[in-house]
């Protein structure tokens, strides 16, 4: 996949069709291979990296879907980031951003930004009071990209086995929408 980039090239950001799901699996693929290339011994990484290529497709077509929102950021005509959002649980009015992932070649580039604000404004359509996330504490550029557009920690953890027996440990950020 050749993928633009370019400071003038226009960020198209919209909701995610099944035809997107090949493309989703790629960019989590890559933005997994590069950025927890540290974290993950190689043969491991491999292995997560080929599951989240072939996931969406199941994930799209999920019941569970149905509740949340996938939005994907297009430079030219190729996806380079998307974004996956939903309800935290039913009845309460928070959510939760469960998968944020930008291509590696758009690293920098202000996609992940222009993804985030459409992202956040349909939070506050959904009438979210506040947005949670997890993130893997080893993953220091997602972690600065949270602070910066305003998720704090929580102090929360958990440890997530992602099958390799090595649970790493995870981070809870939150932010409010009002």
């Amino acid at each position: 996949m050749v993928f633009r980039r370019g400071p003038d090239e226009p960020v198209l950001v919209r909701e995610a069709t099944q035809d997107d799901a090949e493309a989703i699996g790629e960019v989590h693929a890559e933005a997994w291979r590069v950025a927890h290339r540290d974290l993950f011994e190689s043969r491991w990484l491999r292995r997560f990296t080929d599951e989240r290529r072939g996931r969406w497709k199941s994930v799209m077509a999920s019941r569970e879907f149905v509740r949340n929102t996938l939005l994907v950021a297009e430079r030219g005509d190729r996806v380079v980031a998307f974004v996956h959002l939903g309800p935290l649980e039913y009845g309460v009015r928070e959510g939760e951003i469960f998968d944020l992932y930008a291509h590696p070649s758009a690293w920098g580039s202000g996609v992940a930004w222009t993804l985030m604000d459409n992202a956040w404004e349909l939070a506050i359509e959904a009438r979210y009071r506040r947005i949670h996330l997890w993130t893997i504490t080893g993953a220091n550029r997602a972690r600065h990209f949270y602070e910066s557009f305003g998720f704090t920690r929580t102090g929360r953890t958990r440890e997530q086995d992602f099958g390799d027996g090595r649970p790493v440990l995870e981070v809870e950020y939150l932010r409010s929408t009002r």
